[in-house]
């Protein structure tokens, strides 16, 4: 019956639209990605420029001080043995510049990163806050480096969350799904007793399925042979034609389901010996005759092996 119902299937598969909130809020909070070039150790070169930028950013601020206090362009450049047209420039500007070679944030960040990334993760989403953390730490950088990271941080955060949202949800498959119709109440979990939910909404003969698979079921375990025509009958009623069918089927070996529902024995013990049969005799199709099949049945201990 499930097999022809995929919205079923589908239905059982769906979470509610509250847990995919709680999912997409999950996800928000513990995503922690980051490139792997943020975390690898600095080449020779790269900390060659982080000392470069290290002196630049001391000289800036330097000059910056000096003329607050009154000295002149010409004084400046002389006492920091630097060009006139530069100290113009430092005065001008509110953040030491950033040169060619330079700008790599990861680059500038990378001694700041574990930090960055643990108040990232305590819920610290503010660019500005960082920053004026990490200065205190010792970064030179500008605010702006520290805002890029963030930036790449809240995209790769919204990317991970709409890729989890907008995949394709696999529907379960039919068997599974036939579990939740014949399985004791008691025996089902939260989420199966949420997907049989689903599934009943999703389609109105679910219901009426389940209730024939609970009387069912319920029948065998409890050995109840009075309580199988009845059952037949509303079967036969049903407007699901694979329950019509089972129910047929039963009928035309009514007296054998009878039986197995009132009587205490059973033919296990034969249909395990016609089993080993069949298997001894595959073993060596094609190979013998008669003979040695007879003699390999009769000859040999009966040996039960589970595995």
């Amino acid at each position: 019956m499930l097999e022809t119902r995929r919205a079923c299937l589908k239905a059982a598969a769906d979470k509610p639209d509250g847990d995919m909130a709680v999912q997409k809020n999950n996800d928000l909070t513990n995503t922690t990605e980051e490139p792997s070039d943020t975390t690898r150790k600095l080449t020779k070169a790269e900390k060659r420029a982080l000392e470069r930028r290290a002196r630049r950013q001391k000289r800036y601020e330097t000059v910056k001080e000096l003329y607050q206090r009154g000295v002149s362009k010409s004084e400046i450049a002389r006492r920091l043995n630097i060009n006139w047209r530069t100290v113009s420039k430092y005065i001008r500007i509110d953040e030491c510049p950033i040169y060619a070679g330079c700008r790599s944030g990861s680059s500038l960040l990378a001694p700041y990163m574990d930090y960055m990334t643990k108040r990232w993760d305590e819920g610290c989403h503010n660019a500005t806050q960082i920053w004026h953390e990490i200065r205190e730490l010792g970064f030179g950088g500008a605010r702006r480096t520290v805002g890029d990271w963030a930036t790449k941080k809240r995209k790769s955060m919204e990317s991970s969350v709409s890729d989890r949202m907008s995949r394709k949800i696999a529907p379960w498959s039919a068997s599974r799904a036939a579990w939740l119709l014949v399985k004791q109440k008691e025996e089902l979990t939260e989420e199966d007793k949420q997907a049989l939910e689903r599934m009943k909404e999703a389609d109105e003969k679910i219901t009426e399925a389940y209730d024939l698979g609970q009387r069912f079921t319920g029948m065998i375990r409890e050995r109840r042979p009075e309580s199988l025509l009845p059952w037949l009958e509303d079967a036969a009623k049903s407007r699901i034609s694979a329950l019509k069918g089972f129910a047929n089927g039963i009928k035309q070996d009514l007296a054998a389901v009878t039986n197995a529902l009132s009587l205490p024995w059973s033919n296990g013990q034969t249909e395990g010996q016609v089993n080993r049969l069949k298997l001894i005799k595959r073993q060596m199709y094609g190979r013998a005759n008669f003979d040695l099949l007879r003699n390999r049945v009769l000859g040999g201990p009966v040996i039960w092996n589970p595995g």
